[in-house]
């Protein structure tokens, strides 16, 4: 009795250090955020919040194109009750850090339910290294959507394990709210929705539920089907009715439906596939492998089932969960694949930014099947072999179709001897495929260990240590180093903040650059920017004592601005000029 309880203490203070160190890994970085990593996507989800609570963001959200709202829901208390962007933004990554703390115990449901047999202490060691998958550290710290996907899809997991094991009417109808609200915010998740779908059908024809569970889901999907489309329309009407109409359909189904046409000629199809591949090679390098064992074992449990299915024999729980996981990568592959096709960037060939919110749970099956695995060496160096047979095929693209530009932020995962400043395209491949088989090579040594012996179940927390330090990696690469450069934008809202007047105007000359003017429209809150066009550069002459002109720090009408304003400010990205004639000096 006394080893029960002491063995119980023990797995309690693993769970707690793995929740200390995400908030750990919160408090490190949260001095360094400030706002946005990556515009105008983040900006997009928080002007949906905006409109809601009343401000007018429509003409900076107007540059860009459509944006899903469902994480606006989220992001509306936050911007409701705390009108300071910076203090706004840090309240939002905190939701994430809750999130993912929150993830840890629904990850530890889901290995509970299907692996009973795994001892505890082994049950949150693999829960810590999914967890840690780097890129959800790297998510954790700003606003994309992406941290939320993923602690979205564990508990779509964790619900549809629920319910495969003791169907009911409010699991049925919590899984189906899951399923459409993920969908809400981000529609790309359409595949896990689909996948859900196939899964539960085949379900209802093998096991024959009961009347009323159909009915509830059928029901509720509808309910939830007419609720988003008409939360949709309403976001594009009043969010971004001001964005031009091609570039609002970037982010919508209508501006891929050309692609299949594209997909089904013989080039395009063969393009296609070697697309694919890409986002194959992506989620395993990213996952130090583990998703290969993952994917494998659902595939081959999916496999079973349709034998089973066919020959109707008893079909077990798990195989059902592992379908739906094998549909659900599928699908989300896919539609990555076919939103990125024609690649146009390097980035876009291994894109997987769309399908990785699935790692996580591929994360649990991976590290269990190759603990189960008597070949375990022997799997992990043909894999290695056969993720480097998949460079050839991904280069030829590259040279055939002339690409460039490689965003190490949108490829997060296999980002880290990436030199954007000094990129040789060959030797980041060559190189990120020598790294990631030898990581492979460490996480199978660190697995083999912690099997030997039930005394050496720590040495799981060697791959956590590899995972923490990658994602602070990527952290330090991209998200606090695009801070350091918003801190000294954050002198623009400030001065315009401190001298402004009633019946002040704040315009933004669009020049064509990249939207970093979300930035600020961040900081102002409720006061709008307009945004002039360069032939409306006239009217700002009749307007100058009462209006703030911000433009972009390359912009080419700086000496005329300069003659036409006393005050100019510089900060990294933009300039502000302003009259200070009539105004407070403060």
């Amino acid at each position: 009795m006394r080893n029960i309880t002491s063995c119980k203490k023990k797995i309690n203070i693993y769970l707690l250090l793995i929740i200390l160190i995400i908030f750990g890994i919160f408090q490190y970085g949260i001095g360094k955020i400030c706002g946005f990593t990556m515009v105008p996507d983040e900006f997009g989800y928080w002007a949906s919040a905006a409109e809601k609570i009343g401000y007018d963001w429509s003409e900076v959200t107007s540059l860009g194109s459509y944006y899903s709202f469902g994480y606006s829901y989220i992001l509306l208390p936050i911007l409701y009750l705390f009108d300071d962007g910076v203090m706004a933004y840090r309240v939002a990554v905190a939701v994430n850090m809750l999130l993912m703390c929150s993830g840890i115990f629904l990850i530890l449901g889901i290995i509970k339910r299907l692996f009973p047999e795994i001892e505890r202490k082994m049950q949150v060691f693999i829960g810590g290294i999914a967890v840690f998958y780097p890129v959800w550290i790297f998510n954790m710290q700003m606003t994309m959507t992406e941290a939320l996907l993923m602690f979205l899809f564990v508990l779509i997991t964790y619900l549809f394990v629920c319910f495969m094991q003791k169907p009911n009417i409010v699991t049925a109808f919590f899984l189906t709210a899951s399923l459409a609200y993920s969908y809400c915010v981000h529609m790309r998740t359409a595949g896990v929705l689909i996948a859900c779908g196939i899964t539960l059908v085949l379900w209802a024809v093998s096991e024959h539920p009961k009347t009323k569970i159909v009915l509830v889901f059928i029901g509720a999907i509808l309910l939830f089907a007419i609720l988003a489309g008409v939360l949709k329309q309403n976001t594009i009407a009043q969010v971004f009715s001001s964005a031009d109409s091609q570039v609002l359909a970037g982010n919508d189904y209508g501006g891929q439906k050309g692609k299949l046409t594209q997909i089904i000629s013989p080039y395009g199809m063969r393009l296609f596939v070697k697309e694919v591949i890409g986002k194959i090679l992506y989620l395993g390098l990213a996952s130090f492998g583990i998703f290969y064992w993952g994917i494998g074992w659902t595939i081959k449990k999916s496999g079973l089932l349709l034998f089973h299915l066919f020959k109707k024999r008893k079909i077990e729980v798990i195989e059902w969960v592992f379908l739906f996981l094998s549909l659900a990568m599928a699908g989300e592959i896919l539609i990555c694949s076919i939103y990125m096709h024609p690649v146009g960037t390097i980035d876009a060939l291994i894109y997987g930014r769309y399908d990785e919110f699935l790692v996580p749970v591929f994360l649990i099956i991976g590290i269990i099947a190759m603990l189960k695995s008597g070949w375990l060496f022997r799997g992990t160096l043909l894999l290695g072999m056969g993720t480097g047979l998949m460079l050839p095929m991904l280069l030829s693209v590259i040279e055939a179709r002339e690409l460039s530009g490689l965003r190490g932020y949108m490829v997060a995962g296999i980002s880290y001897l990436l030199k954007e400043d000094n990129l040789d395209i060959y030797s980041f491949f060559q190189d990120t495929w020598i790294l990631g088989f030898f990581v492979m090579l460490l996480v199978a040594f660190f697995v083999w260990l912690s099997e030997k012996k039930e005394n050496l179940v720590w040495m799981l927390t060697g791959i956590i240590v590899l995972e923490i330090t990658a994602g602070l990696q990527i952290s330090n690469h991209y998200t606090y180093r695009v801070n350091s450069s918003n801190f000294m934008d954050l002198t623009i809202s400030e001065e315009i903040i401190d001298k402004e007047e009633a019946g002040d105007k704040i315009v933004y000359l669009d020049e064509g650059a990249h939207q970093y003017i979300d930035f600020l429209q961040m900081q102002l809150g409720k006061r709008a920017i307009e945004v002039i066009s360069e032939g409306d550069i006239d009217e700002i002459k009749m307007k100058i004592s009462d209006v703030f002109v911000i433009t972009h720090i390359d912009t080419k009408y700086k000496n005329q601005l300069d003659n036409m304003f006393d005050e100019c400010i510089r900060a990294n990205t933009f300039y502000l000029f302003y009259s200070t004639e009539g105004k407070d000096a403060g």
